[in-house]
């Protein structure tokens, strides 16, 4: 399955609500990221991804080692 498209990644947001997974706060739908918890940018199934706003992305990243900022 091909990486998600702009208007695939706006749809998932507005069914989630604009709201980040992790703390249930309603973000701009500029500040969130749609993460793959695979890591697999070609799994799009739903149970494989995440609305997360930028904060909580980098922190998950930067936990699990894979960005040091």
């Amino acid at each position: 399955m091909p990486e998600l498209t702009t208007p695939q990644k706006e749809a998932i947001k507005r069914r989630r609500k604009y709201r980040c997974d992790r703390d249930k706060r309603k973000h701009l739908s500029r500040n969130l990221i749609i993460h793959h918890k695979d890591r697999n940018p070609e799994n799009n199934d739903s149970q494989n991804l995440r609305v997360l706003c930028i904060r909580h992305h980098v922190d998950l990243h930067r936990r699990a080692g894979y960005w040091k900022i």
